[in-house]
């Protein structure tokens, strides 16, 4: 945004809304000459921009989202077109974060009739029909301009006089709406709404808000139900109330019961393919193994079901259902969850057994079709793929050292230059196209400054349709920035690193570990006493681990910028490097961590346990 206000007497203000990631810290010193208003509590999206509309200058005022992009040249040629047309406000057009133009750019007010059509899905069905798709008039051009009703507040350039009349934002809407309200209420007063298309934005729409919530899906029938009581007062008004509100429920139903049903559908699915398998399992081995004749346990009725459930409990454990599509995770937690049933089996009384073949080839059998059905279902993998840079030599050594510094995990196939030429070259700016046909390209990182924002937007706009996710580094910013929505894996790329440490299936799995290795060990000391250097050590260390006072591996550094874990018996590295080379080591052990590590490590230091 500093670059695209680098030539105009502008001032910015960005209002925090009781944000918890520490973007605070992290963007005011920064950006010294950026006014911030830091909130206590969240005020919604009216309230906010209300605060800002009220300390701030100027003839005109440029509403914008927080996860937005703004091309360098963008706000001279708005505030042209504005000057030069009659407009009292106006917006633009806007790309998501794969270089897809957004059609809530340009919109018609929510009539019953449009609403209906929206409501009920024709408006999908028909885009760019005029008469079904009327509210995001899909009949008007992209690359046109148009006088429109409805401007986004992701981006509306109003001019001042016009909003003191109005007093800004309608503070009764929390979380959408505000937007179509002001748009209402601006052509009531006699003043035009265009939608430009000279220029455009990036928009990763839904990062302020996150998708597919039920809050989500709650504010934004409200604000539409706010927007019709406020303007639609008789007649169809009232009917077109009734209707929303029963949308409203009907839609709040829906997306609660997703909620609710969405964790529990896997682990449900799974345990009637372990049940299946278990049932078909026992009726092959009675048929083939026994003859034909029955086990004799009654108990047996219930001791399927149950196992299933065992099963299902362990695998989820060892993180089946953190994580899907991770092959090596799915074939663990199948095999966790047969060893699991097998256990419990064993210490079943004799009299109620029935046979451990049927669990075991249930279980396989089982563990196979869950494998299987994962494979054929689930299609949120990571994609395979190469990453280039578009930059500078200066600006690509530049935004390597950020990656270095984040222990990013990007694997750099090399930079698209925009003139210069090194070893690290790619190709041409000019060849980028051919190249991502040629190349297996998944990433693409834009470094703005040499190569404008506007010019990487056609870049964008010309491999929309390929399955390329756009990155963003600005000179100055400290981070990269992309789109939440657009594969796995994080977004920002910034020093504040995402640790996996952290996550709540690796804290389990590291605790798992600890009891595993210690019980293992104590069970083992008589064989200690002859092999181990320092028994009564490793004695100690065992019962501090069992008793959570400790954890076997842990770190070599006393960093207090890492995430807090207990202290280990032993480290991940030996201790005589120096305090930089031990952090960095520290960090890359919790960002990267996973169980597998620690047994490793505590394999190849066993002297030192």
């Amino acid at each position: 945004m500093q670059n695209a206000v680098k030539e105009l007497d502008a001032e910015i203000i960005v209002v925090d809304n009781h944000s918890s990631d520490g973007s605070m810290g992290y963007l005011q010193p920064l950006f010294p000459s950026v006014r911030f208003i830091v909130n206590e509590q969240n005020l919604g999206f009216a309230k906010a921009n209300n605060q800002a509309l009220a300390v701030c200058g100027g003839e005109y005022v440029l509403f914008l989202n927080p996860d937005t992009l703004v091309p360098e040249d963008c706000l001279q040629k708005s505030l042209a077109f504005i000057e030069r047309s009659a407009a009292g406000a106006i917006g633009t057009r806007m790309l998501d974060g794969r270089g897809r133009f957004l059609p809530e750019s340009k919109r018609s007010f929510p009539t019953p009739l449009v609403s209906f059509y929206k409501l009920s899905g024709l408006a999908s069905l028909f885009p760019t029909s005029g008469i079904f798709n009327k509210y995001a008039l899909g009949h008007l051009g992209e690359f046109q301009n148009h006088r429109v009703e409805v401007l986004a507040g992701a981006f509306m350039l109003v001019k001042r006089e016009l909003l003191n009349r109005l007093n800004g934002f309608d503070e009764n809407y929390f979380l959408y709406g505000e937007d179509i309200d002001l748009s209402f209420r601006m052509q009531q007063a006699g003043f035009a709404n265009f939608y430009f298309a000279g220029t455009g934005i990036i928009h990763f729409k839904g990062e302020s808000s996150g998708k597919k919530s039920l809050n989500r899906v709650k504010f934004f029938y409200r604000a539409m139900l706010v927007f019709v009581q406020n303007h639609y007062r008789t007649g169809s008004g009232k009917l077109f109330s009734a209707f929303l509100k029963l949308a409203i429920a009907l839609r709040g139903s829906v997306s609660a019961c997703k909620r609710i049903l969405k964790p529990v559908l896997w682990p449900l699915a799974d345990g009637m393919i372990i049940w299946v398998s278990l049932l078909a399992i026992k009726t092959t081995w009675i048929n083939t193994v026994r003859n034909g004749k029955d086990f004799g346990v009654p108990f047996i009725s219930y001791a399927l079901p149950a196992f299933s459930l065992l099963f299902i409990l362990c695998a989820a454990f060892t993180g089946l259902y953190d994580r899907k599509n991770k092959t090596s995770k799915t074939l663990l937690s199948v095999a966790f969850g047969t060893l699991g049933m097998l256990a419990v089996y064993a210490l079943l009384p004799e009299t109620i057994r029935f046979s451990r073949g049927v669990i075991l080839w249930g279980g396989i059998l089982g563990g196979m079709l869950i494998f299987l059905l994962r494979q054929f279902l689930i299609t949120d993998k990571e994609e395979e793929g190469q990453t280039v840079i578009v930059a500078t030599k200066n600006e690509y050594a530049a935004i390597n050292e950020l990656l270095e510094r984040s222990l990013s995990d990007q694997q750099i196939l090399g930079r698209i230059s925009p003139g210069d030429h090194d070893e690290n070259t790619v190709c041409e700016w000019k060849d980028l196209l051919t190249l991502q046909k040629n190349i297996a390209v998944n990433k693409i990182i834009f470094c703005i400054g040499t190569v404008p924002l506007s010019e990487a937007m056609k870049q964008m706009q010309l491999l929309g349709k390929k399955n390329i996710r756009f990155l963003f580094h600005v000179s100055g910013s400290g981070s990269i920035v992309g789109s939440h929505t657009l594969a796995p894996g994080a977004a920002i790329v910034t020093p504040l690193i995402d640790y996996r440490i952290e996550h709540p299936y690796q804290k389990r799995m590291k605790r798992v570990v600890d009891l595993s290795v210690s019980l293992f060990l104590l069970i083992t000391i008589p064989v200690h006493l002859f092999i181990h250097p320092r028994t009564g050590r490793l004695a100690r260390n065992i019962f501090h681990v069992l008793a959570g006072n400790r954890t076997w591996v842990g770190y070599a550094s006393t960093s207090t910028l890492l995430p807090a874990i207990k202290a280990g018996a032993i480290s991940q590295t030996v201790q005589n490097l120096n305090k930089n080379l031990l952090e960095k080591t520290d960090k890359r052990y919790a960002k990267n961590y996973d169980w597998w590590d620690d047994l490793v490590i505590i394999f190849k230091n066993y002297r030192r346990l």
